[in-house]
């Protein structure tokens, strides 16, 4: 009975793990094919994310530059990286598939995903400093927004200071009564 139980509870840490590796999958999948650099000139939708980019931030034409030099420098930096991640995740993907999965294989593969995620990660900060540098206070606010709803955080703070003190903080229904000793 006892070992019953520790095989189920380990097929259930496998499922769990496989489907936490396909949860960062699809969000680094969508980070990458959402966020393709503005110096993509020969595809529409590269052109179109630089043009984006560029009347979001309202760049002048010098930050222009310089936001696609930086965005070339991120995607020569990031496409082996994501290529990586892509082939092991397939590796991984055969290897569960198969009758007798090697359990050391599938942690080793999954750990070295998650190096590889790390390192699309640091680039992707990377990518973030060097706009912040091009940036005014005021773009970089904007620029912080858009990398927001990229990493689907773009309710993040919302509540805490967006009022502007303005609130009558009657969080809670008694909060609405009168105070007795204002009558």
């Amino acid at each position: 009975m006892a070992m019953n139980i520790f095989n189920n509870n380990r097929t259930v840490f496998w499922i769990l793990i496989f489907l936490a590796l396909i949860n960062i999958t699809a969000l680094a999948t969508y980070f990458i094919y959402m966020r393709k650099p503005a110096s993509e000139t020969v595809s529409g939708s590269g052109l179109k994310h630089g043009i984006a980019l560029k009347q979001e931030l309202s760049l002048t034409p010098d930050q222009s530059i310089k936001v696609n030099e930086i965005n070339t420098a991120y995607k020569t930096s990031s496409e082996p990286i994501v290529t990586s991640i892509k082939e092991k995740k397939a590796i991984l993907l055969e290897e569960l598939s198969k009758e007798d999965t090697d359990d050391n294989l599938v942690v080793k593969l999954a750990d070295d995903i998650v190096t590889e995620q790390k390192k699309l990660q640091m680039t992707n900060i990377k990518q973030f400093l060097d706009l912040k540098k091009v940036c005014t206070p005021e773009q970089t606010q904007k620029l912080s927004q858009i990398y927001s709803e990229l990493y689907g955080c773009e309710n993040k703070g919302k509540g805490n200071g967006q009022g502007k003190g303005q609130g009558k903080g009657m969080r809670h229904r008694y909060g609405q009564e009168k105070d007795p000793s204002k009558k």
